[in-house]
């Protein structure tokens, strides 16, 4: 017996994502074959927010004031966290330059990301609230988790922070 499973398209999707709004957005992009940015946007409207990739700058540079958060890349091969508070850095030469002082360091090209997305939802039976970099090809550069606290549960300030940043980008307000 052979398998002639079909991609879900975009409407089972949706009420998938309304029944089930924690289900693992990678998946259903990989298998659907869509990008994850795609994916976000048939998630409940309530539980995500966009704004346009030229504000990488300014948000990578709020991070830091944040404390301590957690910074994921999920690639086909790897899921890679770390957590604990994110250096500053600059843009230079084409790249957003982490600080070396800082366990967490690199380059990031600000220029591919074309859009950020603030996602807050249920996950694996918590809520969360991160920010999803996402790339000219739809897919996620890395994400921001919000940090937690002692008791395990999200810090207020960073998402105050996380949806002002959001806000203020879409009304003109400097960051």
């Amino acid at each position: 017996m052979t398998n002639t499973t079909q991609p879900m398209n975009k409407t089972a999707i949706r009420e998938m994502l309304r029944e089930n709004p924690g289900a693992m957005l990678e998946g259903i992009a990989t298998n659907a074959d869509l990008g994850l940015a795609e994916v976000i946007e048939l998630l409940p409207e309530s539980m995500w927010q966009k704004i346009d990739g030229s504000h990488f700058v300014d948000v990578m540079q709020s991070l830091p004031a944040l404390g301590k958060v957690t910074l994921v890349m999920n690639t086909p091969d790897v899921i890679m966290e770390f957590s604990g508070e994110l250096p500053n850095g600059k843009l230079s030469h084409g790249f957003y330059n982490f600080a070396y002082n800082s366990p967490l360091h690199g380059h990031l090209r600000a220029n591919h990301c074309k859009s950020i997305y603030l996602v807050e939802r249920p996950f694996m039976k918590r809520q969360t609230v991160s920010l999803q970099f996402i790339n000219e090809s739809g897919n996620a550069m890395f994400k921001i988790f919000a940090g937690r606290d002692e008791k395990g549960e999200l810090v207020p300030e960073q998402i105050t922070a996380m949806r002002s940043w959001f806000y203020d980008a879409k009304t003109g307000a400097v960051a």
